[in-house]
């Protein structure tokens, strides 16, 4: 048994002989990030060795890290094994310097709240009424609540009244039931908040809601802490299905980035945890079953059936989340495996099923889900697109925060690229790479194969080099910045995922590309793309209109705070979409394999529709 001490946190544990210490940092939420799920891939779960011995660097460490580092103790948690005890130290980035999008801020409408709060005077009947104080309470509640359920607990808080002639109680009820009974003081009213979160692969986004006014009080985002479980859900299910434990874990991963969110939102709003009663979560049909504690593996082998799929509610209490121990969380509805309750709550949100022009709905991000409505029909379908959108199985990728390289574009002559917060460069994040790609294509130093070319007579061209036994572009000089050849084809993987993707489904529905007359692109990366780019490299179709609409899940998910009718419409969508299984279709590798090539025809439409030609 070893001794592994964990510098700058005061934490140590004893490592059994039967352990891994990678699995083991991983199950206490030690590792930031780990894309590939620790088979040496991704050069993420960076640790240093700052004291003790372990096992010699693998060919993987000495590829992500080079010698300058290993020298230092720099080492990845999933290749070594330590021959001793050991001190350690993590590094770890910022995760609240995510670069997100959110729709504007908008007082919601309040009329149909699934949950309220109010304050009542409880006084006994004259004995002619014949009625019981629950009875009483009920009717002071109004109309709008029928027979509600009562859990033996509230009855017993009401029984306190005893011999009192009235008495001040606190509830919270919903249509069908009293959620929560509570003495009160007269006059005493506290908040009443709610906490909407769009639960993501990579991150995690949450808005912080009065729920008397409607108002929105906080945003923010931060890295999901499941990233070191793997990049993507296959990387979590395999995770589960190498260890169960792992389930317990990864939930708690989820649940410890939520409660850092809720408390950076009430603090920085000036208001109490406690106040929040109602949460809703919306997000991929994995996080979804991870979140409530349910085993996902049965989405990752055929059939890829999920357990549930219509939306469920339960208490804060139950799951550890920093509100009121009675608050109410609600879950989305999900279409099936591969596409989610984020899916449902953008559609709805931005009604995307009621537009009376043929649109495309597309979530970018690690599973690339997309949605096809025509002439009242949804037709709907989950890609493996990866990580590499996220800055994942790239030499230099990175999440896009402040230095990562978000925009490249080739004018006057020059070679011009932003970074994030305009930091000095450290890498390049998912919108960089699809500027840079239609870029070289654009300028002819890309194959439709997608194998850089030089050009003698073209300025660019001096930027290709051989490095490693590969052609790299060379973005940056100081410091050294490269688009490797292997990091264009991790591209090209997942462009054409969502290419085949979208042909499939129009496939289906008996159209046609050119019939596609809307795009909409949701998520904080869609946001952030080039619609230019994305149509030259083929990741997106032309289409007269373009738009991105920001972090829509979030915005259905503030709207499920606020109105039941907006829950209502999201089971319906769900039921109604009709949902078209890839890996099933006996079509889908050829189309898949067609995608792989850039074809400038995409770009050419797209130019001539937005009058650019």
């Amino acid at each position: 048994m070893f001794k592994v001490e964990i510098l700058d946190q005061g934490k140590f544990f004893v490592l059994e002989p039967t352990q891994s210490l990678f699995e083991v940092l991983q199950q206490k939420g030690l590792l930031t990030e780990a894309y590939c799920g620790g088979k040496g891939l991704c050069g993420k779960c960076l640790i240093q060795i700052i004291e003790g011995e372990v096992s010699p660097p693998t060919s993987f460490e000495s590829r992500h890290l080079g010698e300058d580092k290993i020298r230092q103790g720099f080492r990845l948690a999933c290749q070594i094994q330590l021959q001793s005890s050991v001190k350690v130290r993590i590094p770890h980035e910022d995760t609240f310097s995510l670069q997100t999008a959110f729709y504007g801020y908008h007082q919601g409408l309040i009329r149909d709240l699934p949950l309220r709060k109010k304050r009542v005077v409880v006084r006994k009947p004259e004995l002619a009424e014949g009625l019981s104080l629950q009875e009483v309470l009920e009717k002071q509640l109004g109309d709008s609540v029928s027979v509600p359920e009562w859990d033996i607990n509230y009855l017993r808080v009401l029984g306190s009244i005893g011999s009192e002639e009235a008495k001040s109680f606190e509830v919270l009820y919903g249509r069908e039931k009293i959620w929560h009974i509570a003495e009160s003081s007269q006059g005493e009213s506290g908040g009443f908040l709610g906490v909407a979160f769009d639960l993501g692969t990579t991150t995690l986004a949450c808005e912080l809601v009065d729920l008397e006014s409607g108002t929105s009080l906080y945003r923010g985002a931060a890295l999901n802490r499941q990233a070191s479980f793997g990049a993507d859900v296959l990387s979590r299910i395999e995770a589960i299905q190498r260890h169960p434990d792992n389930l317990v874990a990864l939930q708690k991963a989820a649940i410890s980035t939520m409660n850092q969110l809720i408390q950076e939102a009430t603090e920085k709003a000036g208001r109490n945890f406690r106040d929040i009663f109602v949460v809703s979560v919306a997000g991929n049909t994995v996080m979804e079953h991870i979140f409530w504690g349910v085993s996902p593996v049965s989405i990752g082998v055929a059939p890829y059936v999920p357990v549930f799929v219509r939306s469920s509610v339960g208490l804060g209490e139950e799951l550890g989340l920093l509100v009121h121990p009675k608050a109410q969380v609600y879950l989305f509805p999900s279409c099936a495996g591969y596409v989610g309750g984020d899916i449902v709550s953008g559609l709805t949100a931005f009604e995307i099923e009621e537009s009376e022009e043929t649109t495309l709905y597309v979530d970018i991000g690690t599973n690339g889900e997309i949605v096809l409505v025509h002439d009242g029909k949804i037709w709907c379908c989950g890609t493996a697109a990866g990580p590499a959108f996220e800055g994942a199985q790239i030499r230099q990728g990175m999440r896009a925060t402040p230095g990562a390289v978000s925009s490249v574009s080739f004018r006057g002559g020059d070679l011009i690229w932003q970074t994030v917060g305009g930091e000095p460069p450290r890498g390049i994040c998912g919108t960089g790479l699809i500027d840079a790609l239609a870029m070289l294509l654009e300028n002819g130093l890309l194959s439709p194969t997608g194998r850089l070319l030089e050009a003698a007579s073209h300025p660019l061209s001096e930027r290709i080099e051989e490095e490693g036994g590969e052609k790299v572009f060379v973005l940056s000089r100081e410091p050294r910045l490269v688009i490797t050849q292997k990091d264009i084809s991790q591209l090209q993987l997942a462009k054409a995922a969502l290419q085949a993707g979208r042909t499939i489904l129009l496939k289906e529905a008996g159209l046609r590309e050119e019939d596609i007359q809307r795009v909409v692109l949701a998520g904080s990366f869609g946001s952030f793309i080039n619609s230019h780019s994305a149509v030259k490299i083929g990741l997106i179709p032309p289409a007269k209109r373009i738009e991105s609409v920001g972090n829509a899940c979030l915005a259905g998910a503030k709207e499920a705070l606020l109105s039941e009718r907006f829950r209502k419409r999201c089971e319906e969508l769900a039921r109604k979409a009709q949902y078209i299984e890839l890996s099933g279709r006996s079509d889908f590798q050829d189309v898949f394999t067609h995608a792989l090539f850039f074809e400038n025809r995409e770009y050419e439409q797209f130019t001539r529709l937005s009058g650019n030609l």
